[in-house]
């Protein structure tokens, strides 16, 4: 299951909130310093610095307001050497945020839970170690916020929670369980709606937990959504008055 802030061009300006503000400080805080060596005319690591620097600006700034001139400049580059490279900003986009990690493939070579170990827990520590981790964190943001913001990349966002939930769900024979697609899906809606609330949104007091109070809240619920005890509610057939 994967990455959603949304970006300003495409939603109405909001108000920053102390919790947002915060967020937005400590992402920059833990954004790695590169040396700067004067602009690069194409030499052997010039492609990954891109991909960094991209990678950055699509989490920082969203896919929308993140161009190919601020990228070459980000990377300092000349704005035709990541044309050359990645021929647009979609391509500059699809690269990056595949270059460091695939949930999924995770779930697919990852070996299955220890005795002792829930389901739910064990789902819910892997997806969420994609946010704890500084390298991976930024890929996850910039698939979220992208997601989230732009109707032209929701389609990536999409289709990494599902790939995920597929994946995890086959490797763990849980696909097996009655009514797995609906829990599933409810599963997944959860975790994301928690990993935007901490670690783009910044929701007090989600965002100041230290990661293992963060799980042992996560996990509870997400045993719920995954458990045959969760019954969809019957409602009322009959006519109103």
């Amino acid at each position: 299951m994967t990455s959603k802030g949304t970006d300003s061009s495409a939603t109405p300006a909001r108000k920053s909130t102390p919790a947002s503000r915060t967020a937005a400080s400590a992402a920059k805080r833990t954004r790695p310093q590169r040396a700067r060596s004067g602009r690069r005319p194409g030499d052997s690591g010039t492609r990954e610095q891109i991909l960094e620097s991209a990678l950055h600006l699509f989490a920082d700034r969203g896919y929308a307001r993140t161009t190919i001139r601020a990228i070459a400049e980000d990377a300092q580059v000349d704005p035709a050497l990541v044309h050359h490279f990645f021929d647009n900003k979609e391509g500059v986009f699809n690269a990056a945020i595949n270059s460091p990690f695939s949930v999924s493939s995770t779930f697919d070579t990852m070996a299955e839970a220890e005795s002792g170990t829930s389901e739910a827990a064990w789902i819910a520590r892997t997806y969420l170690a994609f946010w704890e981790n500084e390298r991976t964190r930024y890929a996850m943001t910039a698939i979220y916020r992208a997601g989230l913001a732009d109707s032209a990349t929701s389609d990536v966002l999409r289709v990494r929670v599902e790939e995920s939930a597929k994946a995890w769900a086959n490797r763990s024979g849980y696909q097996d369980h009655p009514g797995s697609e609906v829990r599933l899906a409810l599963a997944a809606s959860h975790l994301v709606g928690l990993a935007i609330m901490r670690y783009i949104i910044g929701l007090h007091p989600l965002a100041e937990m230290s990661y293992d109070e963060f799980i042992s809240w996560v996990v509870p619920s997400l045993e719920l959504r995954l458990s045959a005890e969760l019954q969809p509610l019957e409602l009322d057939a009959r006519p109103q008055d």
